[in-house]
């Protein structure tokens, strides 16, 4: 299903988790829009447009009533996600480059794309201009946050190669990890007891319990985005020639792949709390909901990146 709404890049994508009476799909561009839709048909709800930049990320409460944007211009708002009204409006000093709400939405953490400003955790019911707590150790620009461990964590990923994690009790530093490139994407599990991580060389899953790397899967091409379905049966790993991948988690063995008639770089995945459906976000502003049917998916046959000769591998 092709969802039009966007006229420049979708870089990043949010589902709810409880879909008793549906799900819904909230999207970034950088058109400066924050959009909502059906989940499963990709119908359109609402534009949210008060943003007067690039919108840089998105998140939903799990109920789906409350959507949080930040963006380019050093805002983050608070939205009544159904009916489209601002409820708050945080301000910044920089880009706002990743927000995240915890699944009841009394709590947002948010970063900037420069590495003097610290990350921020708000108390949304208590305050609604000073931060609660500030975070301060990366050396460079956050690129995505997320809640973890039941909210007493949360994990941040930067320009400075680092997945870094943070205890919201104390406001200090656990653990961290260092990679050979930056991350493109960070998620959380449904299940709260995996973190997968894409960078440019591959997808790493992570326990956050144990910062322990469950399996590293080494990609021969350019990774932008990966996500793992909420079964754990299968993930999908994105590049920047538009192609998503989808492989077998327990084996890494090729499930097939999704590419559009015109192919754009594949900047955000996320699937559906019912894993019926991988959303896809593309530089050329297009979002994609992949049915993961094989009767009903667009597949094609392998590719193989001209450029990079490494072969497909797997560390556990």
């Amino acid at each position: 299903v092709l969802c039009p709404g966007h006229s420049d890049s979708v870089v990043e994508l949010s589902f709810n988790r409880d879909y008793d009476t549906g799900y819904f799909l909230a999207s970034a561009g950088l058109d400066g829009v924050a959009a909502l839709r059906h989940g499963d048909t990709g119908d359109c709800i609402t534009h949210l447009r008060k943003h007067t930049d690039s919108v840089w990320s998105v998140s939903l409460s799990h109920d789906a009533k409350i959507l949080a944007s930040g963006g380019a211009d050093c805002k983050v708002r608070v939205w009544d996600a159904l009916l489209g009204k601002q409820l708050k409006k945080l301000r910044h000093t920089k880009t706002v480059a990743c927000v995240d709400l915890n699944p009841k939405a009394t709590r947002l953490l948010t970063g900037c794309i420069d590495q003097e400003s610290p990350l921020a955790l708000f108390d949304m019911e208590q305050s609604e201009k000073a931060p609660l707590m500030e975070f301060r150790g990366h050396s460079r620009g956050v690129r995505d946050v997320i809640f973890c461990l039941e909210e007493h964590c949360f994990l941040s990923s930067s320009y400075d190669r680092t997945v870094r994690m943070w205890d919201c009790r104390t406001g200090t530093r656990t653990n961290s990890i260092f990679l050979p490139h930056h991350v493109k994407s960070l998620e959380l599990h449904h299940s709260g007891d995996i973190v997968t991580i894409a960078y440019a060389g591959g997808v790493i899953f992570l326990d956050p319990k144990s910062f322990e790397v469950l399996k590293h899967r080494k990609l021969p091409y350019k990774v932008t985005a990966a996500s793992l379905s909420p079964n754990k049966g299968i993930y999908v790993c994105g590049n920047n020639m538009g192609y998503s991948f989808k492989y077998d988690y327990d084996t890494d063995v090729d499930r097939g792949l999704y590419v559009s008639q015109e192919p754009s770089a594949v900047l955000a995945l996320s699937f559906s709390p019912d894993g019926e459906v991988c959303a896809i976000g593309s530089q050329d502003g297009s979002i994609i909901l992949w049915q993961m049917n094989p009767k009903q998916a667009s597949v094609v046959g392998h590719l193989k990146d001209e450029d990079d000769g490494e072969k497909n591998g797997s560390i556990s």
